[in-house]
């Protein structure tokens, strides 16, 4: 091992070692904060095949496959652990930060500018696995980070470190519910540090994959030849998919097309507009039928996105279904919450749900949050979810997108809601529901089971 990396590891040693310190001065309080911090690395591990874990695979895949020929498993481990290290610190000071205000750090984060900047920077390298060019840090960049210029499909651990730093504010867009409880303790203790070594952990725990990946890259990706521009270009495919995972939250071009333009250039770079010779064999038949399907596929998907459709799993227009409830024609599929802008008229819709004895339901969402729109896509267009709704409560959205909006910000307060996707929930009496208060995703039918509950 070399100098350097010997001199990273003693760094790392030492940055998790003045955590531990942090704590060691109160002897009364360390069992608890071990027992807060184990149990984020583990619920860290837990959450390594979700949505905000997944993305990143190919992010460290491209990068130690970006050192060619030469990558050592050594080599390996040090970029992972560089790249998981930064989204570690970003997760740390998002935690110190809802230890401090009650508010999340990404949620800075999930603008236009931000995210369409990430979309790019995965672009530029998917293009550079593919062999376009080789990406260059800029000067102001490379003359903090590095002595010497590195490309970014190389990677420099400094660069690498700061690639998962800004990966952690982008991909991590929503608040799950694993997330919220551990920031909750932060923010209920405003307790800085507990908050950031929780989230340390807690990222750390979600790491672990990624580290894993990093081991056994001397055995997953060839040395030389061929077999390593292949797995180059399989790892700039991935990354184009990132890229449109990224963007499609801003919701600017519909997804459908980006998919569909994505599945055609992927078909037509195996074969499908290619003619078989007679001498081609049974894996260029298979690769030539799959490419097919690719190129039938993303045609559907962008003749869906011109008819407005948004469902990946379903691209083509269906039926409109108009059903009758209590004298008032109802369009299934139509979003069930009307908008508020202010404590005024969170007041007003109070008053009209006390007035015709039902639940008022707040939904805080953000036009970036994925979770958000897969709830729109999916449960609020549920027909027995909609009934509910329309007959037992005052369903009422508060878009939380504009962070300067201190209208939004005054209901955010008054109900502590600090990420998206948060329900909130008035009883019939008019009093805030505080224990129903929940956060993140759930399917039609177990929606439908919390409303049909709380109603009661």
């Amino acid at each position: 091992m070399s100098n350097s990396y010997q001199k990273y590891l003693f760094t790392v040693f030492v940055l998790l070692f003045s955590f531990t310190l942090l704590f060691g001065a109160d002897t009364q309080t360390t069992q608890s904060t071990l027992g807060i911090v184990l149990g984020a690395f583990v619920s860290g591990i837990l959450l390594t095949f979700t949505p905000c874990v997944l993305p990143m695979v190919p992010i460290v895949s491209s990068i130690i496959a970006g050192q060619g020929e030469n990558v050592t498993k050594t080599k390996a481990v040090m970029l992972s652990f560089s790249y998981v290290l930064g989204t570690a610190v970003t997760y740390a000071l998002m935690g110190a930060l809802a230890g401090a205000t009650g508010e999340q750090l990404q949620s800075y984060f999930q603008n236009m500018w931000a995210i369409s900047a990430m979309s790019i920077i995965f672009v530029l390298m998917a293009l550079s696995m593919f062999g376009l060019f080789t990406i260059q840090l800029p000067s102001f960049i490379q003359s903090k980070l590095n002595a010497e210029s590195q490309d970014i499909k190389g990677g420099k651990l400094g660069m690498v470190f700061l690639l998962g730093m800004i990966s952690a504010l982008i991909l991590g867009a929503c608040v799950s519910p694993v997330l919220i409880s551990f920031l909750s303790v932060a923010i209920s203790t405003s307790d800085v540090t507990l908050g950031a070594l929780t989230m340390f952990s807690l990222a750390l725990g979600m790491g672990v994959p990624l580290i894993l990946l990093g081991f056994g890259a001397g055995y997953l990706i060839p040395k030389a030849g061929m077999w390593m521009d292949q797995v180059k270009y399989i790892f700039g495919v991935l990354l184009l998919a990132v890229a449109i995972m990224i963007f499609s939250t801003l919701e600017v071009v519909n997804t459908l097309l980006l998919w569909g333009v994505y599945a055609v250039g992927i078909s037509v770079y195996l074969g499908a507009t290619q003619r078989l010779s007679f001498k081609s064999n049974g894996w260029q038949k298979l690769q030539k039928a799959f490419a097919t399907v690719l190129l039938i596929w993303g045609t559907i998907l962008m003749v869906g996105a011109g008819y407005g459709e948004e469902d990946i799993y379903h691209p083509l227009p269906k039926a409109s279904v108009t059903y009758v409830k209590e004298g008032k024609a109802t369009l299934s599929g139509a979003m069930p919450f009307e908008e508020i802008a202010n404590i005024t008229a969170y007041e007003i819709k109070r008053r009209e749900a006390m007035d015709e004895g039902k639940t008022m339901i707040l939904f805080f969402h953000t036009d970036t949050c994925p979770v958000c729109k897969h709830l729109r896509e999916t449960t609020f267009k549920d027909q027995r979810v909609q009934e509910k709704l329309q007959k037992e409560y005052v369903s009422v959205a508060v878009n939380m997108s504009d962070k300067t909006d201190k209208k939004i910000e005054e209901l955010k307060q008054m109900f502590q809601i600090f990420g998206p996707p948060g329900f909130a929930f008035i009883g019939s009496d008019g009093k805030v529901l505080k224990d129903q208060k929940f956060y993140g995703y759930q399917e039609p039918e177990e929606f439908y089971d919390t409303l049909d509950l709380i109603a009661e």
